[in-house]
């Protein structure tokens, strides 16, 4: 048997990578193949240099194509950049008004207001340098420290020094549910220096839609990258239920529908539901509440590749639902659309350099989540006229678009002089919001 030489090693490796990359194109949406790049494809060795140098000038020449890279930025922000390096080797995090301070105290920055270090601290803070927000007076130099802070939640690796049998039921509640308390996240944070700086820690993890807030009073999160638990539909039984509003991608990491729900929690004053003693929130599947209201808000995600429409593969629904006999408010329903719209942009903004990187449609049955019809996506367009015949469905059937798309019909009224209501499609929102 002859022995293969190092040519027909090369061969060999580079074409097993080249078969590995073109199984990753199957799995990617159309829109999603132009970043993909035959050209930065590389076969590499554990313990050896093979096209190390090649890859190396790859990133540089990716690096170099970044946003950020070759922008004019002051010269005196380099400075004030190599000054923050230098106090993170002492401190993780400083104060806003300290560092103002330090600044027009000094002749090197030529920074002498809030507003100009504002700028340069939001520009750090862009390009992973800080981690920063206006609207706090503290800024953490380290973020790497910031990661860690996090990982010691959500790693199990770092549970085992912490856990035992009196702590127990608070690591299942955190390992099954996302439900972290406040005793236990003290013990977490123990040994890392992380709990004299527990406030401003959770401050930039509710910002950045880590975790979200449950309770002031009695410190409770909800961490949900770490839920496990299943859902019944079960659940909004005997109650009264909205359509299925579907905000549809090609492609959807599901950290967007856990910051999704961290974010209606934290800013559109909402709670998770209690039902039987529990919090009704599931791995894909979150039931919140309004506060001082009847209504309920489902929000769950969906994978629709195995289903006839793959044109959008994904999707985040939502569905209103009250007990029975009360029925869905659907003023209520309406601006819960706009304000959905408003976070989901903003949390997929940077998907695509067009225009809004998802589409949004309705189910085609009028059930609770996860019930037992079948039931297809329709885009919102294509719902039409009085009536709609789903053809998608294994037993075709006549909807009501009524029915369907009248808990989420948006009204904007502009306050201008004899402009009429509009009815407007996303698109149309979108535009009328952020342009």
């Amino acid at each position: 048997m002859p022995l293969k030489t190092d040519t027909s090693l090369k061969y060999t490796f580079d074409l097993q990578a080249l078969e590995y990359y073109f199984e990753i194109c199957k799995s990617l949406p159309n829109e999603l193949l132009t970043h993909m790049n035959k050209g930065r494809l590389f076969s590499i060795m554990k313990n050896a240099n093979k096209n190390m140098e090649d890859l190396k000038k790859c990133i540089a020449s990716t690096m170099k194509s970044q946003r950020h890279w070759g922008e004019d930025v002051p010269i005196t922000w380099t400075k004030l950049e190599s000054a923050l390096k230098r106090l993170k080797e002492d401190k993780k995090i400083y104060l806003f008004s300290d560092l103002l301070r330090d600044v027009k105290n000094s002749n090197d920055f030529n920074i002498n207001d809030e507003e100009k270090l504002n700028n340069a601290l939001e520009f750090f803070h862009e390009t992973g340098v800080i981690l920063f927000s206006s609207e706090t007076e503290n800024i953490i130099l380290d973020v790497q420290w910031f990661v860690d802070a996090f990982k010691c939640i959500i790693l199990d690796k770092e549970h085992k020094d912490s856990k035992d049998e009196k702590n127990l039921p608070e690591f299942q509640e955190l390992y099954e549910n996302g439900l972290l308390s406040k005793s236990l996240l003290n013990q977490l944070w123990e040994k890392g220096n992380f709990n004299q700086h527990k406030k401003s820690l959770i401050y930039h993890m509710k910002q950045l839609d880590m975790l979200a807030e449950l309770s002031l009073s009695t410190e409770e999160w909800y961490v949900p990258c770490m839920n496990k638990h299943a859902y019944s539909h079960e659940i909004l039984k005997n109650c009264n239920v909205s359509s299925r509003l579907c905000f549809l991608f090609q492609f959807l990491p599901f950290a967007v529908y856990h910051r999704l729900v961290v974010a209606c929690i934290n800013k559109l004053d909402m709670e998770l539901w209690e039902r039987e003693g529990r919090k009704c929130v599931f791995h894909t599947v979150t039931i919140l509440h309004y506060k001082d209201s009847k209504h309920r808000m489902l929000i769950g995600i969906c994978d629709n590749k195995g289903r006839i429409n793959t044109e959008y593969p994904y999707s985040i629904e939502i569905q209103a639902n009250v007990t029975y006999p009360h029925e869905v408010d659907t003023q209520l329903t309406s601006d819960l659309r706009i304000r959905i719209c408003k976070i989901l942009y903003n949390l997929t903004r940077a998907f695509s350099s067009g225009e809004s990187s998802f589409s949004v449609g309705y189910r085609c049955q009028l059930e609770p989540f996860g019930g037992n019809l079948e039931s297809q996506i329709v885009k919102e367009e294509k719902l039409s006229g009085l009536e709609f015949v789903c053809s998608k469905c294994t037993t075709n059937h006549v909807a009501n678009v009524e029915s369907i798309r009248r808990f989420w019909e948006v009204i904007i009224v502009k306050c201008l002089p004899v402009v009429p209501c509009l009815h407007i499609t996303l698109q149309m929102y979108l535009e009328y919001m952020y342009c």
